[in-house]
């Protein structure tokens, strides 16, 4: 696969920002609030957050490896 060049990295965010844009314009359509709709933008941005994510996984290897020392027990 190839690299996406800078001009078609600015027209794929283009693309998804006019999307996410409709989508929660959607969403405020149907009633919910610009507040319920930030706090979710923000729990996306997290979810996609690759810091965070990588500091989930050493956790939860953390968690699965107390995990399984109590289980030789």
């Amino acid at each position: 696969m190839q690299s996406l060049t800078s001009d078609d990295k600015k027209e794929l965010f283009k693309e998804a920002f006019q999307d996410i844009s409709a989508i929660l314009a959607g969403l405020r359509d149907q009633g919910l609030s610009d507040l319920e709709i930030f706090e979710f933008g923000k729990s996306l941005i997290n979810h996609f957050d690759p810091i965070k994510m990588e500091n989930l996984k050493i956790e939860s290897d953390y968690q699965d490896a107390l995990f399984r020392e109590a289980n030789d027990l």
